[in-house]
């Protein structure tokens, strides 16, 4: 399916910038394969549903194709954002890293991520994720929803309901201040 996603990514690529249907030469070029091979991949997406595929004038998503295909390229955003802005990593490992993950990620691994950029990206229309980081929390009760696992020793972990006073954490195991580098790990949901 990797190799199906890369090409509807292509033609989705092609068509948002242009405006055209995407043409063999083209695809080709991008995906660095062979026309004869982009041909034949056409031909398998035109039976599959995904796209409208005419000999020598090229292919358009369908309905279908263009569904999968906006989901691949929210993955990659989402991924890419996660691993430059979140994690430090540098803009090429970055973008390796997402255009791998894309098509392997699960829609519950991609949620976990977007729980964690959520309020800080620009990925989708509008994010449906409603979290903070523990640094942006005023005070009040909060359900931790992502927590570094060396904090369950302190209460924190995901699940647990606890209260921002003071700038500090109050778990069922105690009171707690947490460094202002951590904070920004732990993600929470209003109580």
């Amino acid at each position: 399916m990797e190799r199906v996603e890369e090409y509807l990514e292509a033609i989705y690529d092609i068509q948002e910038e242009t405006s055209k249907v995407a043409k063999t030469g083209e695809l080709a070029k991008i995906l660095n394969v062979k026309p004869s091979s982009v041909t034949e991949m056409l031909i398998k997406l035109r039976d599959m549903g995904y796209v409208d595929y005419q000999p020598y004038k090229g292919a358009k998503l369908t309905r279908k194709g263009e569904a999968v295909a906006k989901r691949i390229k929210k993955y990659y955003l989402a991924l890419y954002h996660f691993f430059k802005n979140y994690l430090g990593i540098e803009d090429e490992l970055a973008e390796k890293l997402s255009c791998e993950l894309e098509h392997h990620i699960t829609e519950d691994a991609f949620v976990r991520v977007c729980r964690i950029i959520s309020g800080n990206c620009e990925v989708c229309e509008s994010c449906t994720q409603e979290y903070i980081n523990l640094s942006d929390a005023d005070e009040g009760d909060y359900e931790v929803i992502v927590a570094p696992s060396y904090l369950t020793k302190i209460g924190l972990k995901p699940g647990e309901v606890i209260s921002v006073v003071e700038g500090e954490i109050e778990t069922p195991m105690g009171r707690f201040k947490i460094d202002e580098s951590v904070k920004r790990l732990i993600i929470l949901s209003r109580f």
